[in-house]
């Protein structure tokens, strides 16, 4: 509903993401009747989930949206000397030659500890994690946004992409830090062509969703992998 797909529950998304309580809880009591607005607040609340933020200015999730949404609040200043992100080897390469952009999202998502970002890394049989120097990216006036348990920045210079760690090659062994490339500068945010926002399948939980007879009994979408 609220990182993907709040058209199709009615819901008034303002520019930073935050939805109405009251239009979030009808959505949800509409497939899944037992559940009331008490236990929405409870699940936004748990200090152990990390995903969504509930106050005056409603609900919304905290990251990993399908369409855009905007940064508010303050950035990190400063943020931590290093970050992490979770990916797969052949993309860590490339990104020590090309910086790092946000693909088919609107930011670029980072953890806090490299433990972290391994279960975030699409490389599941031996996670990959690129280290990336968020200090010295900060220096260069790149912004770095806590979201929950997840940072977000608009892009990463090539040459505050750190050593990588993890992947193996194809004898099977631990791959080696990667030197990186001469950096190649990084890119102006008002140059880029506007992202399309990427095409739902029949196959994706969304979609799922809108046969309850067939989902599990929760009102939470199922964390992929690539955004945990």
């Amino acid at each position: 509903m609220l990182r993907h797909r709040p058209d199709e529950f009615g819901l008034e998304i303002d520019p930073y993401g935050y939805a109405p309580l009251n239009q979030v809880v009808q959505g949800v009591h509409e497939r899944y009747d037992e559940v009331v607005e008490a236990d929405i607040i409870a699940l936004a609340e748990d200090p152990q989930q990390g995903r969504f933020e509930l106050n005056e200015n409603g609900i919304r999730a905290l990251y990993a949206h399908s369409f855009f949404v905007d940064m508010d609040g303050e950035p990190m200043d400063p943020p931590p000397e290093k970050l992490y992100m979770g990916t797969t080897k052949a993309e860590a390469r490339r990104f020590s030659g090309e910086g790092i952009s946000p693909g088919d999202r609107y930011y670029v998502h980072l953890s806090l500890t490299r433990e972290a970002a391994e279960s975030r890394s699409h490389q599941r049989d031996a996670p990959c994690v690129v280290e990336i120097l968020s200090a010295k990216a900060h220096t260069q006036e790149v912004r770095f946004f806590a979201r929950g348990e997840v940072v977000l920045t608009e892009e990463i210079p090539a040459d505050c992409v750190g050593e990588i760690f993890g992947g193996t090659d194809e004898q099977g062994a631990s791959a080696a830090p990667v030197r990186r490339a001469p950096a190649t500068g990084r890119k102006s945010a008002a140059n880029k062509a506007p992202r399309k926002e990427p095409e739902q399948t029949a196959k994706e939980p969304e979609q799922a969703a809108k046969e309850p007879e067939q989902a599990a009994k929760s009102f939470g979408r199922s964390p992929r992998f690539s955004t945990r």
